[in-house]
């Protein structure tokens, strides 16, 4: 398989995904800020009102049916109150990652969005999955991950991501990471870099995580790819199985 079908085959563009605020107590401004979020995406945004419900909290359907559930501050201070710098400085280290259960169960929606300058805001949906996954391999610190940056000088040259992946590396993970450039930074790190200069890894953007084999941990993978470095379609997924397919498919193909 391909990165893209991948993607295709993790969607699961036939269910209906909404999102409900339930009782808000939220100004119309921050209101706002959730329906942007998930403007031109697969997902709609409303909010009801239910007597006896609990107040400000915010419920994801899969049609029709709830599957999670989020204090609306919750999903507030993991992605609608923060910048994509929040990452890259390390303000939230992987250890303080607490990823909001409605957006990691949007697990098999497909999502496209827009990178710096056309909108930052739909591209924390993936950024806060790649947290995720990182935060899910630090805690268990024994499997394998594997991570696409496109280009191999943002691990070093992003100080956030340079010290998760010091963290990730200081553990007993097999950690590889793909993109292209100067792999010799990272010779006195213990990591496999990947270098291929393919399109794949040039434009592909992916965090896979696989726990070992007599492990009860579960696996989780984010795909995506793009065409211009503007614009994302990507999909995540949670489950051994799916991860360690995604795995197996980097090793043959880019670990040569």
């Amino acid at each position: 398989m391909t990165f893209r079908e991948f993607i295709d085959d993790f969607a699961d563009d036939e269910r209906e995904v909404s999102l409900s605020v339930v009782n808000s107590d939220q100004p119309p401004m921050v209101a706002r800020m959730l329906e942007t979020l998930f403007e031109d995406q697969a997902v709609s945004v409303s909010e009801v009102t239910r007597v006896l419900s609990d107040s400000d909290v915010v419920q994801l359907r899969r049609d029709g049916s709830v599957v999670a559930e989020s204090e609306f501050g919750d999903l507030r201070d993991a992605i609608l109150a923060v910048n994509s710098d929040i990452y890259i400085t390390g303000t939230r280290p992987l250890s303080k990652v607490d990823t909001p259960a409605v957006v990691r169960k949007m697990e098999g929606t497909r999502f496209r969005v827009r990178g710096y300058p056309g909108g930052t805001k739909g591209k924390l949906l993936l950024i806060e999955i790649s947290r995720y996954i990182e935060s899910l391999a630090l805690q268990h610190g024994a499997g394998e991950l594997h991570t696409g940056f496109q280009r191999l000088s943002r691990i070093v040259d992003e100080r956030g991501t340079k010290r998760a992946y010091d963290q990730l590396a200081d553990t007993d993970l097999d950690v590889h990471v793909y993109g292209i450039g100067d792999p010799r930074p990272f010779d006195s790190w213990p990591v496999s870099v990947h270098n291929d200069d393919v399109p794949e890894i040039r434009n592909g953007w992916f965090v896979v995580f696989t726990p070992p084999a007599d492990s009860d941990a579960e696996g989780a993978a984010l795909v995506a790819l793009t065409d211009d470095d503007t614009v994302w379609e990507g999909v995540w997924t949670t489950g051994t199985d799916a991860a360690r397919r995604v795995s197996r498919y980097l090793c043959a193909e880019h670990c040569g």
